[in-house]
């Protein structure tokens, strides 16, 4: 696999980190980032209204309104607060792409932002990962374990629904490029591949540790979703078809069936699906889908898969 364009592609970078210090800045890339994002736009909202209610009559009127405005949506609050925190995503992927053309001094694209059939490999990773979400909400739902609520079709939850798709992508594209296009490459260089791939994939489960309602079977659906990410980001050479994966099976949980993202509400949904019963390790209780013994069955049977493709692939070279 160590000619993997991905792989190949970090031998032109001028720095190259040892097995520490690498996870720890993909630490501080996520939260500095994360940091940065909220006081850029807590500041940005003020000084906005500051700015116009400096202009006079005028300006007073529009900072008023922003204010009304904010009022407004007090109600839609968690909708607001879901898209500037997927939003503040973005500030993670500018924070490496900054430090790999300042400091590692190679082009982005050596990330895995290939121009190649990116769209492609964007679609096809999106649908995969709304397939597999909907296998694993179909396993559960005929095993009792999940029953259908509600369904919305108001223009306001269909319109915020698609809203919500790329700033998803974003999201997962931000967490998929900082725990495998840019650290598994890092860690293979200083170790080997099995080795990164473990690492990265804790580093993963770590980074949710602290949401609401994690338990070891939900941990460990992250570490096996870190494990299966870096298995098709090997298979696919780009970071196009993760990011779509992890977008799409974000956005399914949440804006589309109305279940708990990792522990975590995401607003208005065009459908809403309950767990039912106490079968926690069944239904995945409080954390949601992810918690679920269904989710532990179909990332290993990715795996399984992934797994025999890449073994095929290495045969016939």
């Amino acid at each position: 696999m160590k000619d993997k364009r991905i792989l190949k592609d970090f031998e032109t970078s001028k720095m190259s980190l040892n097995i520490y210090t690498s996870p720890l800045l993909a630490l501080f890339f996520v939260y500095v980032s994360e940091f940065i994002a909220s006081l850029f736009f807590g500041l940005s909202f003020l000084a906005l209204i500051g700015l116009f209610s400096s202009l006079g009559v005028g300006g007073q009127r529009i900072a008023d309104f922003l204010q009304a405005l904010f009022h407004n949506i007090s109600d839609r609050v968690s909708d607001v607060h879901l898209i500037f925190e997927l939003l503040s995503f973005g500030f993670i992927i500018l924070t490496v792409f900054r430090w790999t053309r300042k400091v590692e001094k190679r082009p982005i694209r050596t990330l895995g932002f290939y121009k190649e059939n990116f769209l492609s490999a964007l679609f096809k990773g999106y649908g995969l990962g709304l397939f597999l979400f909907i296998v694993t909400l179909v396993g559960l739902v005929v095993l009792g374990q999940y029953h259908f609520d509600s369904l919305h079709l108001d223009t306001y939850s269909l319109a915020f629904t698609l809203f919500t798709i790329p700033f998803w992508i974003l999201q997962g594209t931000a967490e998929e490029l900082v725990t495998r296009a840019w650290l598994i490459p890092q860690l293979a260089k200083r170790t080997n591949l099995k080795v990164a791939i473990v690492i990265s994939s804790s580093l993963f489960t770590l980074l949710h540790l602290g949401n609401s309602g994690i338990t070891p079977l939900s941990a460990m659906n992250l570490f096996l979703f870190g494990i299966a990410m870096a298995l098709y980001l090997l298979k696919t050479d780009t970071i196009w078809g993760i990011g779509g994966i992890h977008g799409a099976w974000n956005f399914a949980q949440g804006n589309l069936f109305g279940i708990l993202v990792s522990g975590q509400q995401s607003g208005t949904s065009i459908m809403e699906f309950t767990p039912q019963g106490n079968q926690d390790w069944l239904s995945g209780g409080s954390f949601g889908i992810e918690g679920s013994i269904m989710t532990s069955l179909v990332l290993l049977l990715l795996i399984a898969y992934l797994a025999y493709q890449l073994k095929k692939e290495n045969e016939r070279m």
